[in-house]
């Protein structure tokens, strides 16, 4: 009769979680990787997708994505910005109200800023914004957020059929949890479909 060695079995469960670690950081690494090797093309308008705001203070990963729409918008890859994002519970003031008030005091005219106030997920930020260039009649956008989310937004805009580039606000090392997030985000994707982009 064979007896089970206990010690064994616990070394390989441990040896098999390590793995499935490693391959989440390196899944992680590389989703960065991928957003950071998108490059803007010129077109009529970029999609800057929402993040948290305290009041009208953008976080970290928002004030990328602000200052890399300020710098398509100044190096004239787009003539209009939308800025898309909803009133979280944790929030006092909608993401794209936060958003356009820090592009007016930097210098962006009003008229050139659009704001969609009602997306709550990368889904709605999309469909959203492909409404309001439908309404507009504009053709083609880069979208622009952080480079670990941009693969996964990406995705989400060719599915809605939206002509688009991405451009990437280099996240900080503080966010690769967030990086790790998007690997978790994929595989829910692969498993469960189309529904595992609203979030």
């Amino acid at each position: 009769m064979c007896r089970m060695n206990w010690g064994y079995v616990a070394a390989g469960m441990f040896l098999l979680g390590m793995g499935g670690f490693m391959i989440l950081l390196l899944g992680a690494s590389w989703i960065r990787y991928q957003g950071r090797r998108e490059r803007p093309c010129t077109a009529e308008v970029a999609i800057v997708l929402g993040a948290y705001t305290d009041g009208f203070q953008p976080s970290r990963p928002l004030m990328a994505r602000l200052h890399a729409a300020l710098w398509l918008y100044r190096l004239n890859y787009v003539r209009y910005l939308i800025v898309s994002g909803g009133k979280g519970a944790d929030e006092t003031v909608s993401e794209s109200r936060s958003m356009k008030r820090f592009l007016m005091l930097n210098g962006v005219p009003a008229q050139v800023i659009l704001e969609d106030t009602q997306s709550n997920d990368t889904w709605e930020n999309l469909l959203n914004s492909h409404k309001l260039m439908e309404r507009l009649q504009l053709r083609n956008a880069v979208v622009v957020t952080s480079d670990y989310h941009l693969p996964r937004a990406l995705a989400v805009a060719r599915q809605l059929r939206l002509d688009v580039c991405g451009y990437a606000a280099w996240s900080s090392q503080e966010e690769f949890h967030m990086c790790i997030r998007e690997v978790l985000a994929g595989i829910k994707y692969t498993l469960g479909g189309q529904a595992a982009w609203r979030k």
